[in-house]
Protein backbone atom coordinates (compact mmCIF):
# COMPACT_ATOMS: atom_id res chain seq x y z
CA UNK A 1 0.00 0.00 0.00
CA UNK A 2 1.40 3.63 -1.45
CA UNK A 3 0.49 6.94 -1.39
CA UNK A 4 -2.79 8.25 0.54
CA UNK A 5 -3.58 4.58 1.61
CA UNK A 6 -0.09 4.32 3.54
CA UNK A 7 -0.78 7.79 5.65
CA UNK A 8 -4.54 7.10 6.13
CA UNK A 9 -4.60 3.42 7.26
CA UNK A 10 -3.14 4.04 10.39
CA UNK A 11 -4.36 7.34 11.27
CA UNK A 12 -6.74 7.87 14.19
CA UNK A 13 -8.61 10.41 13.05
CA UNK A 14 -9.24 8.58 9.50
CA UNK A 15 -10.41 5.65 11.63
CA UNK A 16 -12.65 7.74 13.72
CA UNK A 17 -14.69 8.99 10.24
CA UNK A 18 -14.46 4.91 9.49
CA UNK A 19 -16.32 3.94 12.83
CA UNK A 20 -19.43 6.59 12.06
CA UNK A 21 -19.60 5.58 8.27
CA UNK A 22 -19.59 2.00 9.74
CA UNK A 23 -22.48 2.47 12.24
CA UNK A 24 -24.81 3.94 9.30
CA UNK A 25 -23.91 7.69 10.72
CA UNK A 26 -22.20 9.07 7.98
CA UNK A 27 -21.80 12.93 8.18
CA UNK A 28 -23.29 14.75 5.34
CA UNK A 29 -20.71 17.10 4.65
CA UNK A 30 -16.93 16.42 5.45
CA UNK A 31 -14.16 19.05 4.73
CA UNK A 32 -10.55 16.92 4.28
CA UNK A 33 -7.31 19.27 4.51
CA UNK A 34 -4.62 16.74 2.61
CA UNK A 35 -1.87 17.06 -0.14
CA UNK A 36 -2.94 17.55 -3.37
CA UNK A 37 -1.29 14.57 -4.96
CA UNK A 38 -2.80 11.82 -2.59
CA UNK A 39 -6.80 13.30 -3.21
CA UNK A 40 -7.90 11.46 -5.77
CA UNK A 41 -6.67 8.67 -3.86
CA UNK A 42 -8.14 9.25 -0.57
CA UNK A 43 -12.00 10.23 -2.64
CA UNK A 44 -11.99 7.22 -3.86
CA UNK A 45 -11.30 5.18 -0.73
CA UNK A 46 -13.90 7.14 1.24
CA UNK A 47 -16.31 6.96 -1.54
CA UNK A 48 -16.15 2.97 -2.15
CA UNK A 49 -17.20 3.03 2.07
CA UNK A 50 -19.28 5.75 1.78
CA UNK A 51 -21.29 4.38 -1.45
CA UNK A 52 -20.83 0.42 -0.15
CA UNK A 53 -24.36 -0.84 1.19
CA UNK A 54 -22.90 -2.36 4.45
CA UNK A 55 -20.60 0.96 4.93
CA UNK A 56 -17.57 -1.53 4.92
CA UNK A 57 -16.47 -1.14 1.38
CA UNK A 58 -17.02 -5.13 1.07
CA UNK A 59 -16.44 -5.65 -2.50
CA UNK A 60 -19.48 -8.02 -3.07
CA UNK A 61 -22.34 -5.72 -2.67
CA UNK A 62 -24.17 -4.71 -5.57
CA UNK A 63 -23.36 -0.96 -5.06
CA UNK A 64 -19.36 -2.18 -4.24
CA UNK A 65 -19.88 -4.32 -8.09
CA UNK A 66 -20.73 -0.92 -9.89
CA UNK A 67 -17.29 0.45 -9.84
CA UNK A 68 -15.79 0.55 -12.80
CA UNK A 69 -11.78 1.93 -12.46
CA UNK A 70 -12.46 5.35 -10.33
CA UNK A 71 -16.24 5.53 -11.62
CA UNK A 72 -19.71 5.04 -9.68
CA UNK A 73 -23.06 5.48 -10.96
CA UNK A 74 -23.95 7.62 -7.77
CA UNK A 75 -20.73 9.29 -7.66
CA UNK A 76 -20.23 12.59 -8.47
CA UNK A 77 -17.42 15.19 -9.13
CA UNK A 78 -16.83 18.64 -9.50
CA UNK A 79 -13.66 20.21 -10.35
CA UNK A 80 -10.31 18.60 -9.60
CA UNK A 81 -7.04 18.20 -7.54
CA UNK A 82 -5.91 22.04 -6.80
CA UNK A 83 -8.67 22.77 -9.80
CA UNK A 84 -11.98 24.23 -8.60
CA UNK A 85 -15.25 23.78 -10.12
CA UNK A 86 -17.24 26.98 -11.65
CA UNK A 87 -20.57 28.49 -10.18
CA UNK A 88 -22.43 26.57 -12.89
CA UNK A 89 -20.89 23.41 -12.63
CA UNK A 90 -21.57 23.23 -8.55
CA UNK A 91 -25.02 24.26 -9.50
CA UNK A 92 -25.20 21.46 -11.51
CA UNK A 93 -23.14 18.94 -9.73
CA UNK A 94 -25.63 19.78 -6.36
CA UNK A 95 -28.64 19.35 -8.50
CA UNK A 96 -27.68 16.18 -9.35
CA UNK A 97 -27.08 14.76 -5.96
CA UNK A 98 -30.33 15.53 -5.20
CA UNK A 99 -31.65 12.82 -7.03
CA UNK A 100 -32.29 9.34 -5.94
CA UNK A 101 -29.69 7.08 -5.92
CA UNK A 102 -28.98 4.56 -8.93
CA UNK A 103 -27.72 1.27 -6.85
CA UNK A 104 -25.93 3.07 -3.92
CA UNK A 105 -27.91 3.53 -0.52
CA UNK A 106 -26.70 7.61 -1.04
CA UNK A 107 -25.15 9.69 -3.82
CA UNK A 108 -21.81 11.39 -2.80
CA UNK A 109 -20.64 14.89 -4.05
CA UNK A 110 -16.73 15.32 -4.08
CA UNK A 111 -15.93 19.11 -4.88
CA UNK A 112 -12.04 19.77 -5.29
CA UNK A 113 -10.11 22.64 -4.15
CA UNK A 114 -12.89 24.82 -1.90
CA UNK A 115 -10.10 27.28 -1.20
CA UNK A 116 -9.89 28.60 -4.18
CA UNK A 117 -13.55 28.89 -5.49
CA UNK A 118 -14.90 31.94 -6.34
CA UNK A 119 -17.22 33.27 -3.36
CA UNK A 120 -20.46 32.72 -5.71
CA UNK A 121 -19.41 28.97 -6.22
CA UNK A 122 -19.10 28.91 -2.55
CA UNK A 123 -21.99 30.86 -1.48
CA UNK A 124 -23.97 28.25 -4.17
CA UNK A 125 -23.19 25.59 -1.82
CA UNK A 126 -23.84 27.02 1.65
CA UNK A 127 -27.62 25.92 1.81
CA UNK A 128 -26.80 21.92 0.18
CA UNK A 129 -23.69 21.56 2.16
CA UNK A 130 -25.97 22.62 5.36
CA UNK A 131 -28.07 20.54 4.71
CA UNK A 132 -27.74 18.01 2.36
CA UNK A 133 -30.36 15.68 0.42
CA UNK A 134 -31.87 12.82 2.76
CA UNK A 135 -29.77 10.37 0.53
CA UNK A 136 -26.67 12.73 -0.23
CA UNK A 137 -22.95 13.53 1.03
CA UNK A 138 -20.86 15.39 0.37
CA UNK A 139 -16.88 15.30 0.28
CA UNK A 140 -14.72 18.86 0.15
CA UNK A 141 -11.08 17.56 -0.63
CA UNK A 142 -8.16 20.57 -0.02
CA UNK A 143 -4.71 21.51 0.08
CA UNK A 144 -5.25 24.17 2.91
CA UNK A 145 -8.52 24.85 4.67
CA UNK A 146 -8.66 28.34 4.05
CA UNK A 147 -11.89 28.24 2.99
CA UNK A 148 -14.39 30.79 4.48
CA UNK A 149 -16.04 30.47 7.94
CA UNK A 150 -19.12 29.83 6.68
CA UNK A 151 -18.30 27.04 5.03
CA UNK A 152 -16.04 25.18 7.14
CA UNK A 153 -18.50 25.48 9.97
CA UNK A 154 -21.08 22.98 7.89
CA UNK A 155 -18.05 20.63 7.52
CA UNK A 156 -17.04 17.24 9.65
CA UNK A 157 -13.41 18.68 9.12
CA UNK A 158 -10.04 16.97 9.02
CA UNK A 159 -7.07 17.39 8.36
CA UNK A 160 -3.81 14.84 7.38
CA UNK A 161 -1.34 17.91 7.13
CA UNK A 162 -1.56 19.79 10.62
CA UNK A 163 -3.40 17.17 13.02
CA UNK A 164 -0.08 14.51 13.97
CA UNK A 165 1.23 17.08 15.12
CA UNK A 166 -1.17 18.04 18.13
CA UNK A 167 0.16 16.12 21.51
CA UNK A 168 -2.57 14.50 23.76
CA UNK A 169 -3.75 15.97 26.31
CA UNK A 170 -5.36 14.02 29.80
CA UNK A 171 -7.72 16.51 30.77
CA UNK A 172 -8.92 17.08 34.89
CA UNK A 173 -10.26 14.04 36.73
CA UNK A 174 -11.52 15.44 39.94
CA UNK A 175 -13.52 18.59 40.40
CA UNK A 176 -10.23 20.27 42.44
CA UNK A 177 -8.83 19.54 38.89
CA UNK A 178 -11.37 21.19 37.12
CA UNK A 179 -11.46 24.35 39.47
CA UNK A 180 -7.96 24.70 39.21
CA UNK A 181 -7.93 24.23 35.56
CA UNK A 182 -10.90 26.66 34.86
CA UNK A 183 -8.73 29.52 36.76
CA UNK A 184 -5.75 28.79 34.67
CA UNK A 185 -7.45 28.83 31.49
CA UNK A 186 -9.35 32.07 31.59
CA UNK A 187 -7.78 34.21 29.59
CA UNK A 188 -6.70 31.76 26.47
CA UNK A 189 -7.27 33.07 23.40
CA UNK A 190 -9.40 31.01 20.54
CA UNK A 191 -6.34 29.53 18.65
CA UNK A 192 -5.13 28.36 22.24
CA UNK A 193 -8.68 26.65 23.08
CA UNK A 194 -8.68 25.28 19.69
CA UNK A 195 -5.07 23.58 20.18
CA UNK A 196 -6.22 22.30 23.55
CA UNK A 197 -9.29 20.92 22.29
CA UNK A 198 -7.87 18.70 19.81
CA UNK A 199 -5.27 17.36 22.63
CA UNK A 200 -8.02 16.25 24.68
CA UNK A 201 -9.84 14.80 21.20
CA UNK A 202 -6.14 13.10 20.66
CA UNK A 203 -6.13 11.88 24.27
CA UNK A 204 -9.67 10.18 23.42
CA UNK A 205 -8.95 8.70 20.53
CA UNK A 206 -5.79 6.78 22.16
CA UNK A 207 -7.95 5.18 24.95
CA UNK A 208 -10.00 4.34 22.21
CA UNK A 209 -13.02 6.37 22.63
CA UNK A 210 -13.08 7.57 18.18
CA UNK A 211 -16.70 8.10 18.58
CA UNK A 212 -16.38 11.03 21.38
CA UNK A 213 -12.83 12.38 20.15
CA UNK A 214 -14.46 12.32 16.29
CA UNK A 215 -17.58 14.70 18.18
CA UNK A 216 -14.89 16.44 20.38
CA UNK A 217 -12.88 17.46 17.18
CA UNK A 218 -16.47 18.89 15.48
CA UNK A 219 -17.04 20.68 17.88
CA UNK A 220 -13.70 22.81 18.45
CA UNK A 221 -14.33 23.15 14.57
CA UNK A 222 -17.24 24.74 14.82
CA UNK A 223 -17.14 26.76 18.37
CA UNK A 224 -13.42 28.18 15.66
CA UNK A 225 -15.81 29.07 13.46
CA UNK A 226 -18.44 31.16 15.18
CA UNK A 227 -15.91 32.96 17.45
CA UNK A 228 -16.72 31.60 20.71
CA UNK A 229 -15.53 33.06 23.85
CA UNK A 230 -12.77 31.92 26.29
CA UNK A 231 -15.33 31.63 28.57
CA UNK A 232 -17.93 29.49 26.71
CA UNK A 233 -15.26 27.20 25.36
CA UNK A 234 -14.27 26.93 29.00
CA UNK A 235 -18.09 25.90 29.05
CA UNK A 236 -18.06 23.71 26.48
CA UNK A 237 -14.89 21.39 27.45
CA UNK A 238 -16.20 21.14 30.66
CA UNK A 239 -19.88 20.01 30.41
CA UNK A 240 -18.64 17.70 27.34
CA UNK A 241 -15.34 16.34 29.17
CA UNK A 242 -16.22 17.12 32.82
CA UNK A 243 -19.61 16.23 32.95
CA UNK A 244 -20.40 14.00 30.50
CA UNK A 245 -23.04 15.70 28.30
CA UNK A 246 -24.25 14.44 25.29
CA UNK A 247 -23.06 15.86 21.64
CA UNK A 248 -26.50 17.16 21.03
CA UNK A 249 -26.81 19.02 24.65
CA UNK A 250 -24.29 20.80 24.21
CA UNK A 251 -25.29 22.38 20.96
CA UNK A 252 -28.56 22.81 22.32
CA UNK A 253 -27.33 24.85 25.20
CA UNK A 254 -25.26 26.74 22.96
CA UNK A 255 -27.71 26.90 19.81
CA UNK A 256 -25.76 25.54 17.98
CA UNK A 257 -26.67 23.54 14.57
CA UNK A 258 -25.99 19.60 15.27
CA UNK A 259 -22.94 17.50 13.35
CA UNK A 260 -24.04 17.92 9.94
CA UNK A 261 -25.21 14.88 8.08
CA UNK A 262 -25.26 13.00 11.28
CA UNK A 263 -27.30 10.00 10.67
CA UNK A 264 -30.37 11.09 9.74
CA UNK A 265 -32.15 8.22 8.67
Amino acid sequence: MSGAGELLQNNIYWQELIQFIKKGSVPGSIGIEISTPWQQETASLLAHYILCECGTSCGQCKSCSSWVADEHPDLLVAGEPDVPASVEECRAKASDLSLSPVVAPARLLVLYAPEKMSAGAVNSLLKITEEPPVHGHILYLMNKADILPTLRSRLWMLSFNVAENIEPICPPESAAEWLQWLQNNDKKDAQAWYTMTHGYAAWLGKKGELERAGILRQLAETAMATHLSSAMWSDLLFLFLGEEYSFENVFDDFRQASVPGLSRN
